[in-house]
């Protein structure tokens, strides 16, 4: 029996998916069973505190919309992590799905004192326009739960995203990821990027230390991408165009 999600959230995400007019195909018991799983492993992780742990129940139903806007994109059936052929599965967010690096540390460095591209076309990974928005490909599903940093000093004072063209309000970091003993920000409610949706991330930093630092913004949230998809190794190999998890504008 599944501990965290039911099919009551299945009715929650289909209520989502209602509201926000996205399109998605039911999971049904043993794909929802299949998902459970899958949290029940990433809340296993440990940490002194269990705020974590909190902010991934509380996006939930975000979590289980996600599987299911997937499952209608890619037409295949959910298998979990570790997906059978011909199926898709679920892991966490890794920095080459959005075409950043081999790792969420090879953003940086970042210039200080105005907006700087964060998540954009022109990373040495993708290789294009420098400032102009990614694009989700074909073979990925993104809910963006929360946004932290990796650098054991934080000095991002806020992140602003535009998508699909339109400008989201500022989500400003600043005290609470330098103070805290977790540096992540929840979003209040999550970011579901899917198929041709695109995506423009800029940081900004106080020039007051200097004119390039270091600092190693990352997104907490799931991916669901095809079982030949989450085979990938190499960051390389997954952000081909020809791969078509994420692509330039």
């Amino acid at each position: 029996m599944p501990k965290y999600l039911t099919m009551a959230d299945v009715s929650e995400a289909m209520r989502y998916a209602e509201k926000l007019e996205l399109s998605v195909d039911r999971l049904d018991e043993k794909e929802l069973e299949k998902l459970d799983l899958f949290m029940d492993r990433v809340l296993k992780l440990y940490y002194p505190e269990r705020e974590i742990r909190e902010i991934i129940l509380r996006h939930k139903a975000e979590i289980v919309l996600g599987a299911m806007v997937a499952k209608k994109q890619l037409g295949r059936e959910f298998d979990g992590e570790e997906p059978r052929a011909g199926t898709f599965g679920v892991t966490i967010t890794r920095a080459a799905f959005f075409g950043i690096g081999d790792d969420w540390e090879d953003a940086a460095p970042f210039s200080t004192g105005s907006p700087q591209n964060w998540i954009h076309s022109g990373t040495t990974l993708l290789g294009g326009t420098a400032g102009n928005p990614i694009k989700i490909g074909e073979n990925a599903v993104h809910v963006v739960i929360a946004i932290g940093s990796l650098h054991p000093s934080p000095k991002i004072e806020s992140i602003k995203f535009s998508i699909n063209g339109a400008e989201k309000p500022v989500i400003t970091l600043g005290w609470l990821i330098k103070t805290a003993d977790i540096t992540i920000r929840e979003l209040e409610k999550s970011m579901i990027l899917k198929k041709n949706d695109t995506a423009l991330a800029k940081v900004f930093i106080s020039a007051k230390y200097g004119s390039s630092v270091d600092d190693y913004p990352f997104l907490l949230g799931v991916s669901y991408l095809p079982e030949d998809i989450l085979r990938l190794h190499d960051a390389a190999e997954i952000a081909k165009s020809t791969t078509k998890v994420v692509l330039t504008t």
